[in-house]
């Protein structure tokens, strides 16, 4: 895939996450309790979406993504490329976490509906740097031309 097509494609990748996230942030901005039912569905309902979503797109970005042509660019930013691959595989933990968590809330559950929400707000936080991190890393690639002196 060309630069520009591969910077284009990921960042109309990363505006899509960008939606959906925001849509969770939303919904995790106010617990309707006279309503939680109807809340909780919503929740599980958008959170769901922004999981399949995010694991359709990591793995995508580890098998036809930005790995490989940064590596053949740019082989000195392996430890980086390694370091954003690992953080793939520790978000889908806490996806993978989080999501057991919500399914399993109650209405009762009044602090681990909270804590949820938290722990939401979080995995929202980390995953806004880990795509920055890659913005950068995809920028730096293939907008800068480093060269060699002869």
């Amino acid at each position: 895939m060309a630069a520009v097509d591969l910077a284009r494609s990921m960042r109309e990748e990363h505006d899509r996450v960008d939606e959906l996230a925001n849509s969770v942030r939303q919904i995790t901005a106010v617990i309707h309790w006279a309503n939680f039912q109807s809340w909780l569905g919503e929740l599980r309902q958008r959170f769901e979406h922004l999981r399949a979503h995010l694991v359709q797109h990591m793995a995508l970005e580890e098998r036809d993504g930005y790995f490989l042509p940064v590596l053949e660019r740019r082989p000195g930013l392996a430890p980086q490329v390694e370091a954003l691959r690992k953080e793939h595989e520790e978000m889908m933990r806490i996806l993978d976490n989080v999501h057991q968590a919500v399914l399993a809330l109650q209405a009762t559950d009044r602090l681990l509906v909270r804590d949820c929400c938290i722990r939401i707000n979080a995995l929202l936080g980390f995953l806004e740097h880990h795509e920055s991190a890659e913005n950068i890393l995809i920028s730096t690639v293939f907008t800068h031309d480093i060269g060699t002196k002869d």
